[in-house]
């Protein structure tokens, strides 16, 4: 968005300048103005043109006024030109050669003007009148190329270029900000979408540019709101389906114990691998119903669970799992009680699923390392490393999504159903927290991190 926002602000200031420079040239360079009705006619030279423009300029005031305008012209210009009053003094107070000083006493008023060569150059003469009636005269002997008068007009036009250019460039910062207010607006409400805002909206905003940009911003909140109502849909629907099969398949489990308790010997390895596959569809229905539907407004942190509690809790439950691979569960804690606001059992089943999907994916014989500490902000940060596969850099992020399996756990026995690093993700993002996964860097392995806040501490706490 800043490099939009800085590209927008530099075409326009750069157009901008480019416009005013190039206006100004030209009309020095073509002697174009207002009242330049016979510039057309105007010789080249750029003696005669000095001679011209400064005669022009100084018509127009008293003698005083002349004086100071002389004087506060630069140095390097005033040596081209002599000005003599009516006492035939050089109104800048200098010594003029006798040589130009004979010309200047050839005007008159029947020959005011007078056009010669000195000693290879051109020398330009001229006897006029100012406003209040004194008489002067001016001889100028400028250098017979360009430079002179373009650094004449750079000395005058810079104290209205740097105006120009700093007003233009406000005028323009503006309307840069003006014509992408509405873009970052757009791209900021799209980063909110794509992260699972389904309530943002823009048409309030857009409501005040009518046109194509309030019909852009109505269409975005109709996009929005289409897709919110297709993912609500989406997950109802899965909701209702695993209610509906809930019963007959309670029904079949309690038909399969009976089936069970009156087979024969030879059909029980049958009815087990039946009852294996009833609790695995069992056990992906109640991951499903354990999805909340909103992400927003629908789980009141009410109940508080101490973190160093919670993580003995899990690994002792998890205990008898990992002795089958011949895995060690590690737990290391860089901070004392440290107590967060939950819901019920809910990090328990966040914890759980973590350390449930390490033990799917470490190798044998190796260890699975639970650490608890505080992140930057000060608040706990678990972290659950196992010594497995890793998951494809492409594919780190989709691992929290429902039914998701890589290519490595495609098989049920080891990679699971998919639903719970979903579960645990959505549960992470209810309580406020963020949760993420990263391969190790040193190691083989994967390393799931997930942090919520610190519930907060009253005076009593404190004391």
């Amino acid at each position: 968005m800043g490099r939009i926002y800085i590209r927008v602000f530099l075409i326009f200031w750069v157009a901008t300048t480019i416009l005013v420079i190039g206006s100004s040239v030209a009309i020095h360079l073509y002697n174009l103005g207002p009242d330049k009705h016979f510039s057309s006619q105007d010789s080249k030279d750029p003696g005669d043109r000095f001679l011209r423009e400064l005669v022009s300029e100084a018509i127009n005031y008293d003698y005083q006024q002349v004086e100071l305008g002389l004087k506060a012209m630069p140095a390097w210009s005033t040596r081209y030109f002599f000005i003599i009053n009516e006492n035939g003094d050089d109104m800048l107070g200098r010594n003029v050669p006798p040589i130009r000083r004979l010309i200047l006493e050839q005007l008159s008023a029947e020959k005011p003007y007078f056009k010669g060569g000195l000693k290879g150059k051109l020398i330009y003469a001229r006897r006029f009148q100012l406003n209040d009636g004194h008489n002067l005269r001016v001889i100028s002997f400028p250098p017979i190329d360009q430079t002179f008068n373009w650094r004449l007009f750079l000395y005058n036009f810079w104290s209205f270029l740097l105006p120009t250019i700093l007003i233009s460039g406000a005028g323009c910062l503006y309307l840069a900000r003006y014509l992408t207010a509405d873009i970052k607006t757009l791209t900021n409400a799209t980063q909110r979408l794509a992260k699972g805002d389904w309530n943002v909206r823009i048409s309030d905003h857009f409501g005040k540019h009518p046109g194509e940009i309030a019909e852009l911003g109505a269409a975005f909140d109709n996009m929005a709101f289409q897709l919110r109502q297709s993912m609500l849909e989406q997950k109802r629907l899965i909701k209702d389906v695993s209610h509906e099969l809930r019963s007959p398949l309670a029904r079949l489990q309690v038909a399969l114990a009976i089936a069970q308790q009156r087979a024969n010997p030879e059909v029980q390895p049958e009815l087990e691998r039946i009852k294996s596959a009833a609790d695995y569809l069992n056990d992906v229905i109640s991951d499903i119903l354990s999805l909340p539907i909103n992400e927003e407004g629908e789980w009141e942190l009410a109940d508080v669970v101490e973190l160093n509690s919670l993580i003995n809790v899990v690994i002792e439950s998890c205990k008898d799992e990992a002795s089958e691979k011949n895995v060690s569960l590690k737990i290391t804690s860089e901070v004392d009680e440290t107590l967060v606001m939950t819901r019920g059992n809910t990090l328990f089943s966040v914890l759980d699923n973590i350390v449930h999907n390490a033990l799917h994916h470490t190798n044998t014989n190796t260890a699975i390392t639970v650490k608890l500490k505080l992140n930057s902000d000060n608040n706990p940060e678990i972290s659950v490393s196992d010594q497995g596969p890793g998951v494809d850099e492409q594919h780190i992020n989709d691992i929290f999504k429902p039914f998701f399996r890589t290519d490595e756990a495609r098989d049920r026995s080891s990679g699971g159903y998919g639903l719970g690093l979903s579960i645990a993700h959505r549960t992470v993002l209810l309580h406020g927290g963020n949760i993420y996964a990263a391969n190790n860097k040193n190691a083989q392995g994967l390393t799931v991190t997930f942090n919520i806040p610190a519930a907060p501490m009253d005076n009593d706490d404190l004391a």
